[in-house]
């Protein structure tokens, strides 16, 4: 991969400090409501508060787009362009995490602090969602047509557990026969320091998300009777714990690189220090070693393979524990890079539950499609961030976390997840940790971006 010159941070794209100031206001406002997604909608107050200062604080958007919503908060906004040709979908949920404690700051009444604005939700992810809303905003003031385009703004409300806000949405969408050239969520971001023996920042796109896979495994007997008079030996609770056991240690789950995942380290070769400039440099030679190394690495390591985890095993009855089980059942969950991998993967696992008269059923498939970072929509993007951020490193990669773009892989061309929000290690792990903030100067940078984006893409 050439190396590209990358420029001073000052030369990156910026707004004023004062019209910073006007942005951090509004997004104080956002970030104030605490909206933490509760079933008993204990917080249903907090989520319409947040609704009125999206409506107060975005009129020409509220005003000119037809506004969706699908569950108990889930909304889109939809602004029919001249002339469509093709659908474009920004992303970005706003629902949060509890606060938690340790905070220096009240997490739920945004303070300015080192520059900063602090509160819960500033990374993840109402920061994008406010820059996407005064990017339309803005444009929509400017005059700006939406030239070939019908352009969405999705949140969803309950993101963070896993609901059914875009679920519904992309059910809707498929019903109506809607199909997405582009979507653009959460996932990526710009980071310092996250790759081995680089000190330059990283802009990193996900173009795929781990795959998430449940599987019931269940073994029955027919007899039964007082637990004094039945051997461990051979009960459900004993067989099953074997075949649990084997699983784990079996060496099933081959490593392999995916294209993003090979593609993240060779991009990010030519700004490596040596040696591992020279590994990077030439991966397809070193591969064999990278990959014994990332193996004993589990961050890296589920970058390469599929992961496998044991959950909520029962068997037995709680009101005569000394009755033997007839039954027992384990949950096995399972997140892989590529399903076909995974597939090949189960017909082992199958084969050795065999072995122990274990019944595997799915209960769970949730797959999402990668997306090409060789094809337009990756280079458009890649190349607003070389225009926004001349100062960091490109390149594409995999999250073994997951987003509510997912849901759409059946009714989207390319799904890119990338945030432009630039986050120091302590921003990074303050994700749903303690001290969340954003630097108030990457605000206006977040708005920058995403109209270009709305104007490039």
């Amino acid at each position: 991969m050439k190396k590209l010159t990358l420029l001073p941070e000052a030369s990156r794209k910026n707004v004023s400090p004062e019209k910073n100031v006007q942005y951090a206001a509004v997004l104080k406002r956002m970030v104030d409501c605490k909206t933490v997604w509760q079933k008993d909608g204990e917080n249903a107050k907090e989520y319409q508060r947040f609704y009125q200062v999206v409506a107060d604080s975005f009129p020409n958007l509220h005003s000119k787009a037809r506004r969706l919503t699908f569950g108990d908060g889930c909304f889109f906004y939809v602004i029919e362009g001249k002339n469509p040709r093709k659908n474009i979908l920004l992303m970005s949920h706003h629902d949060v995490v509890d606060g938690g404690e340790g905070w220096d700051t009240d997490p739920f009444c945004a303070a300015v602090k080192d520059g900063a604005l602090w509160g819960r939700g500033t990374v993840d992810t109402k920061t994008p969602l406010f820059a996407e809303l005064q990017a339309a905003e803005e444009l929509i003031s400017e005059g700006y047509d939406f030239e070939g385009m019908n352009f969405y703004i999705g949140s969803s409300h309950n993101e963070e557990v896993s609901g059914d806000g875009m679920v519904l949405a992309a059910e809707y969408f498929r019903q109506q026969g809607i199909r997405f050239d582009v979507i653009l969520d959460e996932g990526g971001a710009i980071t310092t320091g996250m790759i081995p023996g680089v000190t330059a920042k990283s802009a990193v796109v996900a173009v795929h998300e781990k795959g998430r896979h449940l599987y019931r495994c269940t073994i029955r007997e027919s007899s039964q009777g007082h637990g004094g008079l039945n051997p461990t030996a051979g009960s459900p609770v004993a067989t099953l714990s074997e075949f649990v056991t084997r699983i784990s240690k079996s060496k099933i789950f081959k490593a392999s690189f995916a294209p993003e995942v090979k593609a993240t380290f060779t991009r990010h070769a030519p700004y490596m220090c040596f040696p591992l400039n020279l590994v990077f440099g030439n991966f397809s030679l070193f591969s064999p070693v990278i990959k014994k190394i990332m193996a004993k690495i589990p961050q890296a390591s589920a970058m390469i393979s599929t992961g496998i985890t044991f959950t909520s095993f029962q068997a037995g009855s709680e009101d005569n524990p000394q009755m033997k089980a007839k039954e027992a059942q384990v949950h096995m969950f399972l997140r892989c890079v590529r399903e076909e991998d995974m597939l090949q993967e189960m017909e082992e696992i199958r084969k050795i539950a065999d072995e122990y008269g274990v019944e595997i059923q799915e209960v769970l498939r949730d797959y999402c499609r990668p997306s090409s970072f060789e094809e337009r929509p990756f280079r458009v993007l890649e190349q607003i961030l070389h225009e926004n951020f001349p100062d960091v490193i490109v390149a594409p990669f995999l999250l073994t976390a997951g987003t509510d773009a997912r849901r759409f892989t059946d009714i989207a061309d390319s799904i890119l997840r990338f945030a432009p929000i630039d986050l120091n290690r302590q921003q990074f792990s303050s994700i749903h940790g303690k001290n969340e903030n954003i630097t108030i100067q990457n605000i206006g940078q977040c708005v920058l971006f995403y109209k270009d984006f709305i104007q490039q893409i």
